[in-house]
């Protein structure tokens, strides 16, 4: 096996790009959701405490070195939509208005300013959602370029301007030479303040609370190391160390740890230049210098961080994003579970290592019945959740190093390592036990699912195709014996399916050919002892190997999914034959063919039926279609068989009372003939218990208003009890064996009666045939 094939992925979900856990909402939504009203509120007051801390330590008229006010109104803007940014602007304005004139200032100088504060972010917040960074994201790259430019750059730009001219006006302080303070201290409040709004929206890493504490101490310790003065000059050099510790913040922490630790430093950095403490406060007099070099510094290295952390989500993302997809190419997005492309790879270097250390792989087959049935009832919703838990019950059945794929709609496989065909066989059916268990898609509904499963263990040398081929060969006899069954392939299975290999290569050019024949077995009625009808098996004129049964070629027919197709050769080739006869005889014998449940399923039989009456020109009435007894009928079927009655074709069910029907389902169908089955046939005038169930089965037609019939009849015994039950129609070798069209023709023009002597008759006759034969 390869290393991936025993990796986690065996039994895990498609992977998929982190997320808040079911139910979480983060704070940003839940202030992008307040009302107006308490967002006035709430703004107001955050705003108010952010611009008197800072005025506490510095006068607005030659400008503050860090204006963290205006990161809280952009921020707040691009979380909240456009419909309440009055509640914010307003909340802004009357909080800048209070600060102001609290601290004596004129009212014209603070409308001044209070426009200011709010045109920088307000035409920041409206440009950034016009280019598309809608929800002011910080990662990947692109938008966080997107908000250098247009937050960090254009709004500080437009509010400073209008800062800067209301100061001059109103102070003797020239315009150029508070601008530069202004710009830089906005530019540096948006780059502390929104990153810390906005990344609360993004998906950021999470890190264990030891982590957090260890980033907010070591964040403190750092900052007054670097901004301590300890005299002497090499003290400059000092803030250069703050650019590793930022780049580990980047990438341990993400855009949120990286915007806390910015405004841990910034806080710190300013508190000391202010105080004349620190590297920057050597740069010399007077104080402006140190404020603005200390502003660069700090938008540089705040810059860097978040582009780097942008860097690395775009990255982590990219990662990510080629992870789910390599994922979701290998796998089924609805279980999980491994997909065919997957699975063959598995197989192939299974195989491959198996080949190579002697041991032994298993293949299991399973194909979950009645999947459209769970769909018609409970809507393709309820069958996925089949699906899902049938996937779940196969995986925890088995050993975590074997694999358990899905591969198509209702069909599931299992690689088995290192087994036997008891270990096989035991595994088989235990998956199907499992399986049986009820299932709950709702409190008031219950499951009772099942699966067929065909399983191989690989010989020395098989391929891959070799080892599908012969476990469906073994699926296929599976479902044919009913639900639930289990087939392990054995030197017989392996014989057929090289058979079916050869047919299938061979079978196109039957079809082309017209190589595929109905043989007919006559049908008597026992009450007259005339032929009334006959029923078609195909039959393969091959040209190498002479007439072959329909056993020997049904499956690659199946396997090759042209059932439909050799169902309506044969119904054609019947319909056909009766014209004939009907022409010849100047009656209407009733023809019969053979269907199943799974034709019946896909819906085909019908338009089949009506395509071969009108090519035909025959009756519906001629026509009887006879279910075979081994599947059960979903939904579909039964609709369909409902609708073949109301064309007036008859319905007859083959093998009653074996297999799958119960009254329930005989009471949902207008059937017009029961046929009892050949094994119960097979022990009357030997078997008084078979009698019973034929004298039961017989009366409980009669009572239901439909007539019985018989199968398998090969004694005149059997005959006999049949006619005493009061049974209406019968077949089997004792009346005739299968015979083409004409030979049927020239029989039913005879008008024979088939008496007791002549059942005596034929019988010698076929005993000194076959004696002269042999």
């Amino acid at each position: 096996m390869s290393a991936a094939g025993s990796d986690a992925t065996r039994g895990t979900r498609s992977v998929r790009l982190p997320v808040d856990p079911p139910g979480a909402k983060r704070w940003g939504d839940r202030l992008a959701g307040t009302p107006g009203p308490v967002l006035l509120v709430v703004v107001g007051l955050a705003y108010l405490a952010l611009s008197q801390l800072v005025m506490l330590r510095s006068d607005p008229v030659t400008g503050a070195s860090l204006w963290p006010a205006v990161g809280l109104t952009l921020g707040v803007l691009m979380l909240v939509p456009t419909a309440r940014w009055g509640w914010v602007v307003g909340a802004v304005a009357l909080a800048e208005l209070a600060s102001d004139l609290a601290w004596g200032y004129p009212v014209g100088t603070t409308v001044g300013w209070a426009l200011s504060n709010i045109a920088g972010p307000l035409l920041a917040a409206f440009l950034l959602r016009r280019t598309g960074n809608v929800r002011g994201e910080l990662a990947p790259v692109r938008p966080l370029l997107q908000f250098l430019a247009l937050g960090v750059v254009v709004g500080p730009l437009a509010g400073a301007t209008v800062g800067a001219v209301t100061t001059a006006v109103s102070s003797n302080s020239g315009f150029a030479e508070v601008w530069p303070n202004y710009f830089v201290g906005d530019a540096l409040g948006v780059l502390v303040v929104a990153p810390l709004l906005l990344a609360s929206r993004g998906a950021e890493t999470r890190r264990s609370w030891r982590e957090l504490v260890a980033l907010i101490l070591s964040t403190a310790v750092v900052s007054i190391a670097v901004f301590t003065d300890f005299g002497g000059s090499w003290m400059i050099t000092m803030p250069y160390l703050l650019f590793p510790y930022f780049a580990w913040a980047a990438l341990r922490f993400g855009t949120s740890g990286t915007a806390w630790m910015s405004l841990g430093v910034t806080v710190v950095a300013s508190v000391f230049t202010a105080g004349g403490v620190g590297p920057f406060a050597l740069a010399g007099e007077p104080e402006g210098i140190a404020v603005t070099l200390l502003q660069i510094f700090l938008a540089a290295t705040v810059s860097f961080a978040l582009l780097l952390a942008a860097l690395v989500s775009d990255l982590s993302d990219r990662r990510q994003i080629e992870a789910a997809l390599r994922h979701q190419a290998t796998h089924d997005p609805l279980t999980g579970l491994p997909n065919r492309s997957r699975f063959a790879e598995e197989l192939e270097d299974a195989l491959a290592g198996a080949d190579a250390t002697g041991q032994r792989i298993g293949l299991l087959v399973c194909d979950l019945d009645g999947l459209k049935a769970v769909n018609d009832r409970l809507g393709h919703k309820g069958g996925d959740e089949l699906l899902i838990e049938v996937a779940e019950r196969l995986r925890g059945s088995v050993r975590p190093d074997d694999l358990v794929a899905r591969i198509s709609g209702d069909e599931f496989v299992v690689l088995l390592l290192e087994v036997d065909e008891d270990v096989v066989q035991r595994v088989a059916r235990r998956l199907v036990d499992e399986v049986a268990k009820p299932f709950r898609p709702a409190p008031q509904r219950e499951l009772r699912p099942s699966i067929s499963v065909g399983a191989a263990v690989a010989e020395a040398g098989e391929t891959p195709d070799s080892l599908f081929r012969v476990t469906d060969t073994a699926l296929y006899r599976a479902k044919r014996r009913g639900r639930g069954r289990v087939v392990v392939v054995d030197e017989v299975l392996r014989r057929e399916a090289s058979t079916q290999v050869r047919d299938e290569g061979q079978l196109p050019a039957a079809f082309e050919e017209g190589q595929l024949v109905c043989y007919f077995q006559p049908v008597v009625e026992l009450a007259s002892g005339r032929l009334v009808g006959a029923e078609a098996a195909v039959r393969w004129r091959h040209p190498d190997l002479g007439l072959l049964d329909a056993d020997r070629f049904i499956p690659a027919v199946e396997a090759m999914g042209w059932g439909d197709r050799l169902f309506e050769t044969v119904l054609t080739q019947s319909l056909q034959a009766q014209m004939q006869w009907a022409n010849r005889t100047g009656q209407r014998p009733r023809v019969s063919v053979n269907t199943s449940a799974l034709q019946l399923g896909s819906g085909g039989v019908v338009n089949a039926v009506l395509r071969a009456l009108a090519d035909t020109d025959a009756p519906a009435e001629a026509l009887c279609v006879e279910v075979t007894n081994t599947t059960p009928l979903d939904d579909v079927g039964v609709a369909a068989l409902n609708q073949l009655h109301a064309l007036g074709v008859r319905l007859v069910l083959d093998g009653f009372g074996a297999g799958w029907a119960s009254m329930s389902r005989i009471a949902r169908i207008h059937w017009d003939l029961l046929k009892v089955d050949s094994s119960f046939v097979a022990g009357l005038g030997t078997d008084p218990a078979a009698t019973d169930m034929v004298r039961a089965m017989v009366a409980m037609a009669d009572a239901l208003g439909i007539r019985a019939g018989a199968d398998g009849v090969t004694r005149m015994s059997q005959l006999e009890v049949l006619t005493e039950l009061g049974c209406d129609i019968a077949q089997g070798p004792l009346f005739s064996r299968h015979h083409p069209a004409d030979e049927v023709g020239r029989m039913l023009a005879s008008d024979r009666v088939w008496t007791g002597e002549e059942f005596v008759r034929k019988a010698v006759t076929e005993e000194l045939a076959t004696a002269t034969e042999a």
